[in-house]
């Protein structure tokens, strides 16, 4: 694991692509962007492997269409290297589509109370903890702090009210409800805990040391 290094990856192409287009001063811009674009593409791959061949491409689909438009606003936890990162985000995805497709047929028989309720906890913890910008790439002033707050709180109660208009006997619905509640619970103390126990029990090298 130790081996894969989209870092290495991205500025080789990054550097490649500055010297054909002769932007030498843009080696650093261009590698941070294919750093980012390899990454996802492997990233993408290896999940949307995963989801065909359990037959919940659809379920992976809406989940990352909507946790990646929100964690784009409201941030959250997030893993030490990519590796963690991928094998988690592989894990949590594959786990929340297979869970919600097998328990549908239960899930839909509930009260649409229910989802209701599930869609005000998880607006209640947008309004409290979001947004929440990387450590290394803090907000420059609070003004732009406050419009990725209300960005984030507005696109939650978007994509709220469209699962409850949906109703709670449609999938799609169900989906953007836990979608939604994962990538908060992310925002969370406990979300934070989680995504670091995860980084200590994919940290391959110590346990190599040891």
């Amino acid at each position: 694991m130790n081996q894969i290094s989209i870092h290495k990856i991205g500025q080789a192409l990054g550097t490649y692509v500055a010297k054909k287009v002769s932007r030498a001063d843009q080696i650093e811009v261009l590698s941070f962007g294919a750093e980012i674009l390899v990454g996802s593409i492997i990233k993408l791959c290896i999940l949307f492997s995963f989801a065909f061949i359990i037959d919940i491409a659809l379920e992976v689909t809406i989940l990352l269409i909507v946790t990646g438009f929100i964690r784009t606003l409201s941030g959250g936890a997030h893993c030490s290297a990519y590796y963690r990162c991928l094998i988690t985000s592989v894990f949590v995805f594959t786990v929340l589509g297979y869970s919600v497709k097998v328990n549908y047929p239960f899930i839909r028989q509930l009260h649409p109370t229910i989802l209701l309720v599930i869609l005000v906890l998880t607006f209640s913890l947008y309004w409290s903890h979001s947004p929440q910008a990387p450590s290394n790439k803090p907000f420059k002033d609070k003004k732009i702090e406050l419009a990725f707050r209300w960005y984030t709180l507005l696109t939650v109660l978007i994509l709220s009210i469209t699962a409850i208009i949906m109703g709670s006997n449609r999938l799609t619905a169900w989906i953007i409800s836990f979608a939604l509640l994962w990538q908060a619970f992310t925002l969370t103390p406990v979300g934070h805990r989680f995504i670091g126990l995860c980084d200590i029990l994919l940290t391959f090298k110590r346990r190599e040391a040891k």
